[in-house]
């Protein structure tokens, strides 16, 4: 954030002065005290699970400049030895607070605007866009899981003067939460990768997350642009939707602008395929990413670079120069040529079939082994689509099953129902992750190929930790 004085944000967030020089230069918000630095503004941010007002205290100890607060200032005065010199200003809403300052800031900046949602892909997406885009333009993204109503204005504090993009992902959980979040981003260019099953529990049916997906596109002004799947379902709604703006259309199945051809994987590294424009122009790319739902990712960023006039040549080179996300379908060697593809970052229906068909297709004809967590945020459809998933291990001839949670004992039965032998199929709870590790030990051969898939909060990447312990537990240097 550039310096500005702590007299603008007050009268920005309508505060009240408890103590503290308005005159101070800010530069740096944080609402996290272990990630806090020395001159930081606390924001005391309320939530579900936590409350940023018991950890005041650390933060002005780590160094922070001052806090926003919207509760008991004048008791924390009281009970606490606070060095005159700190800032304290008393708001309603700390979360509000954030925001409007947040929105304040943004406005000091012109930006073009490009925000991605979906069911699948959309972080890989929006990592894709940003890495092509920022060897033409200087660019600023949302990181991590900064897609929220918190993560956004923090995003936003980060812009400067030399920003000329921001890339957006934005998520949602219920309806009307992606046009919240176009208020602080509004979109000039607006990607959907797809409409698929992920929180249908909260939403209720497909056609509700089409409607809450669908409100980034109604946030589109008349110069708008957008990016849309034509292999999606509801591909003809979006379009209807879009009727009077500009359309850019990827897709692998239907005639598009950018379309791929000839996707073959060339190692357990990546694979290769065909770009094909609009324009008539074709180039062959390496893209070092498994899974042709990738695939669809690397089309829809092409797509969009595309529509800003981004050359072919470094739309080739932004693609064939990405890495791996963390947690998101990546490979590693563990030992005695066992491979481990970690794609522990979440679950969805789409995205668990569409992770046992990589695993699959990189495994060949070595032995594969599943591991399978609950898909969560499904609703009264959770146990149908958790059959669907055993099925469909099933049908992809998996060698070893194990699942992890009450959802993945239903997929072991479905599974097992299918005809897979009982010997084959392993069922843990959650807590039980260093049992399981102990078993996958047991059973590994050398070249196996391993899947570890389950929803965020099911923590699957923790399986892996403890298979790393464990062997160097039995394999002493």
């Amino acid at each position: 954030m550039e310096n500005c004085k702590i007299k603008e944000l007050i009268k920005t967030v309508s505060g009240k002065v408890i103590q503290g020089d308005q005159d101070c230069l800010i530069n740096r918000i944080s609402i996290d005290s272990r990630t806090l630095i020395p001159g930081d503004l606390f924001f005391a941010i309320v939530g579900p699970n936590f409350d940023g007002h018991d950890f005041i205290m650390e933060a002005f100890d780590k160094g922070a400049v001052g806090a926003i607060v919207c509760k008991g200032a004048s008791t924390l005065l009281q009970d606490k030895q606070i060095d005159k010199d700190k800032i304290i200003i008393e708001v309603k809403d700390t979360l509000s607070a954030l925001q409007d300052w947040s929105k304040h800031y943004k406005d000091k900046f012109k930006t073009f605007n490009i925000c991605v949602t979906g069911s699948n892909g959309k972080t890989t997406t929006k990592e894709i866009i940003a890495h092509t885009m920022s060897q033409e333009f200087p660019l600023l993204k949302t990181s991590g899981n900064y897609n929220n109503e918190i993560g956004i204005p923090l995003t936003l504090l980060q812009l400067d003067k030399s920003h000329k993009l921001l890339v957006a992902e934005m998520g949602m959980r219920g309806l009307g939460e992606i046009r919240t979040l176009t208020d602080f981003i509004p979109p000039d260019l607006a990607v959907i990768t797809n409409i698929g099953e992920a929180h249908i529990g909260l939403l209720g049916s497909k056609d509700n997350i089409f409607k809450a997906k669908s409100e980034l596109l109604q946030s589109l002004d008349k110069d708008g642009i957008a990016i849309l799947n034509r292999d999606d379902p509801y591909f003809f709604k979006m379009r209807e939707i879009v009727q009077d703006k500009k359309v850019y259309t990827f897709g692998i199945k239907n005639k598009s602008d950018i379309m791929a051809g000839n996707i073959r994987m060339v190692s357990d590294k990546g694979m290769r395929f065909t770009l094909k424009v609009q324009s008539g122009k074709s180039r062959e790319i390496y893209f070092p990413l498994l899974g042709k739902y990738n695939i669809y990712n690397a089309l829809a960023a092409s797509a969009a670079a595309f529509a800003l006039g981004i050359e072919l040549d470094l739309i080739e080179r932004g693609l064939s120069s990405f890495k791996p996300l963390d947690l998101h379908m990546q490979l590693s060697n563990f030992y005695k040529g066992i491979k481990i593809l970690n794609d522990s970052y979440n679950a969805s229906p789409l995205s668990v079939k569409s992770a046992l068909e990589t695993l699959a297709e990189v495994g060949k004809t070595n032995r594969k082994i599943a591991i399978l967590g609950d898909m969560l945020e499904l609703g009264e459809k959770a146990d149908f689509y958790h059959r669907e998933i055993g099925k469909e291990a099933a049908k992809l001839s998996i060698d070893i099953l194990i699942t992890v949670g009450p959802g993945g004992k239903i997929i072991a039965r479905s599974f097992r129902e299918e005809g897979m032998a009982e010997e084959s199929i392993f069922s843990f709870e959650k807590d039980e992750k260093l049992n399981l590790a102990k078993k996958l030990l047991s059973l590994t051969t050398p070249g196996d190929f391993i899947l570890l898939k389950g929803s965020r909060d099911m923590k699957m990447e923790e399986i892996l930790e403890f298979l790393q312990k464990e062997h160097q537990k039995n394999n002493p240097a």
